[in-house]
């Protein structure tokens, strides 16, 4: 596959051509930390027997697989592979750096690997440093990258697709576009092992440029070359693109192209279009997508879940909003605050107050915390429905639990208390505000006002007033 978009050499792409690691060796400072490190391995390393060796080996595999191995834990294994004699196969070493690495832990992968180097009989192969140059890009090294790829080639080692979709992923995140592109084409030129992956990480990086079209021409040639089948992680970043410029019927399109080709779509694919369909106001054909995910046995994640609820809220379609959440509960996937305000701004635009705060105590229940874009639905709600006592109540709540009101939620509450002719309550939430150096709008000012007047505090009332006049507040 050859393509089309070329671009200015990057000084990290000359490592393809010749080894030139140096950079990795002097980051890592190895010349002093080799001699401190073997004495000390030497010191400690106790000679055993090759069952001893089988054994650890075996257990560092079981630990790994297990999926509850902990960081600690792991550092304590490495320590004994390493400093164990004889020592044990680079496979261990490889399964240890791996787990780490997906602790999210890739400085002390680095620290690991600069270790394993100190010791004389282990040398590293392609899997150990692919996950060192993982781990490196990750952390915005990408120069590093380069550095392990050059290494790689210079022992005469072939770097896998792992390896080479890490570098690209890294240079597509935190380089350029054009770089990546170009690293891309050396890959192909040179024969070096890629996959379907290696392909989506590029169609992703085009489509996050919002190269839309290049990201379909880089779809089709794979169709053309045929070496590899598109699979759903290419095309879902070009639907989720589409969709997110509102080109949802070229998403549909290509959605309908994906399955003609025999693509199964993923909860991805699914999840993106119906987002688009929401965001377009399209709620029936959402629902209708949404009900032929479910058939389809694609199980809806909280994101698939929240696309549609919300819709059904925008819609005015509560009662669905709220069959949807219970459906999502009995489906396994959690809510989480944006599901909760979805479903609680409904009920509250239709005066289901009781509801409201009903769901409210489920939030608590499910150990999901109010925001105070919760408070600010179910405060309004409260005043308009003439409930201040209640309002009131859930402000203090709110202010108990370390939220800070906006101005909208204070004005609210002010408009409240004034209502209830309970204008020196009114004025120690003025206060608040004050401490909080909000600025009050008109609305403010007009329901403080208007409170004063109710009670016959016209010396206040014209107080306010003048303090309006003088801060400029008219409109």
């Amino acid at each position: 596959m050859t393509t089309k978009f070329m671009a200015k050499r990057a000084p990290g792409l000359t490592l393809l051509q010749k080894g030139n690691p140096s950079s990795l060796y002097s980051l890592f400072g190895l010349v002093l930390f080799r001699s401190q490190f073997c004495s000390f391995a030497v010191n400690r390393c106790p000679t055993v027997g090759v069952k001893e060796t089988i054994d650890l080996e075996d257990l560092v595999k079981t630990r790994c697989k297990s999926g509850n191995l902990g960081l600690d834990e792991a550092l304590g294994h490495f320590d004994s592979v390493i400093q164990m004699k004889p020592i044990p196969s680079i496979w261990a070493i490889n399964r240890l750096l791996g787990a780490v690495s997906k602790m999210n832990q890739c400085s002390t992968v680095v620290s690991m690997y600069k270790q394993m180097l100190a010791c004389v009989g282990l040398h590293p192969e392609v899997g150990t440093l692919s996950v060192v140059l993982n781990c490196l890009c990750r952390m915005n090294r990408v120069d590093l990258g380069f550095s392990v790829l050059a290494t790689i080639l210079e022992h005469g080692l072939q770097p896998n697709a792992y390896t080479l979709n890490a570098l690209l992923h890294g240079v597509c995140k935190y380089r350029s576009l054009s770089e990546a592109m170009e690293l891309l084409q050396k890959i192909e030129e040179k024969g070096l092992a890629c996959c379907e992956i290696t392909y989506a990480t590029i169609i992703n990086g085009l489509c996050r440029a919002g190269k839309t079209c290049m990201a379909l021409e880089i779809l089709e040639q794979m169709y053309e070359d045929g070496r590899f089948k598109p699979d759903p992680q290419c095309y879902n970043p070009i639907i989720d693109r589409l969709c997110k410029e509102r080109r949802t019927d070229e998403a549909l399109t290509l959605f309908r192209d994906m399955i003609n080709k025999s693509v199964a779509p993923d909860i991805i694919s699914y999840t993106s279009l119906i987002y688009g369909l929401c965001n377009m106001g399209l709620w029936t054909r959402a629902l209708a997508l949404f009900e032929i995910m479910n058939k389809k046995g694609r199980k809806p994640d909280v994101v698939t879940f929240n696309s549609i609820i919300s819709a059904a809220c925008k819609s005015g379609k509560w009662e669905e909003a709220v069959r949807l959440f219970r459906n999502m509960i009995d489906c396994g996937a959690f809510p989480n605050i944006v599901t909760f305000n979805s479903v609680l701004d409904a009920l509250c635009k239709e005066g289901k107050t009781a509801e409201a705060l009903n769901l409210v105590e489920e939030m608590f229940c499910r150990g999901v915390k109010p925001d105070v874009v919760t408070y600010s639905s179910l405060i309004n709600s409260l005043c308009h429905s003439a409930q201040w006592k209640e309002a009131t109540r859930l402000f203090n709540r709110m202010l108990d639990e370390g939220i800070a009101p906006d101005v909208v939620i204070f004005t609210t509450v002010i408009h409240a208390l004034c209502k209830e002719r309970r204008t020196e309550e009114a004025l120690s939430v003025l206060g608040l505000m004050s401490q909080r150096g909000m600025r009050l709008d008109i609305f403010t000012y007009s329901s403080l006002i208007y409170g004063m007047c109710r009670t016959d505090q016209w010396a206040e009332a014209t107080r306010l007033f003048d303090e309006m006049v003088v801060q400029g507040v008219f409109t």
